[in-house]
Order: C-alpha cells, then structure tokens, then sequence
C-alpha cells in the first residue's frame, strides 16, 4: 500500500509494523514496539479515538494512506 512504510518488525500479535506503529509505540513509552491496533485495545480505544487523542495531545497525525 502506497503510504506505508513497514520495518521488518513485527508485533506480538503477529502483525507487521509500520512507521506509524513505532512512532505510536515510542509515544505511549512501550519498551517493545506494538501495533496501533494493540495500543488501542489496551487503552480500550477504537483506532479512530486513538487517532484523535495522539493529534491532540502528542501533535502527531499518520500519513494519508493510513
């Protein structure tokens, strides 16, 4: 998918993790990278939600092809 930048490292779930999902990871201070649909599970979030409070309170938005 056009957009994406993925790294070769997976999350615990087993999927694959995109830039966007490091940058989610180190912002919440996850000492082992997940993906942004764990993040959002943990904090009981849709990805959506969880979308909105990073570019609230963190300033960050994801690429267009996310």
């Amino acid at each position: 998918m056009k957009g994406i930048k993925h790294t070769g490292k997976f999350c615990h779930c087993g999927r694959e993790l995109s830039s966007w999902d490091l940058r989610c990871s180190k912002a919440t201070a996850y000492k082992t990278p997940v993906c942004e649909a764990c993040i959002a599970k943990e904090y009981d979030k849709t990805i959506d939600e969880l979308r909105s409070i990073f570019e609230d309170f963190f300033g960050m938005r994801p690429c267009q092809g996310l």
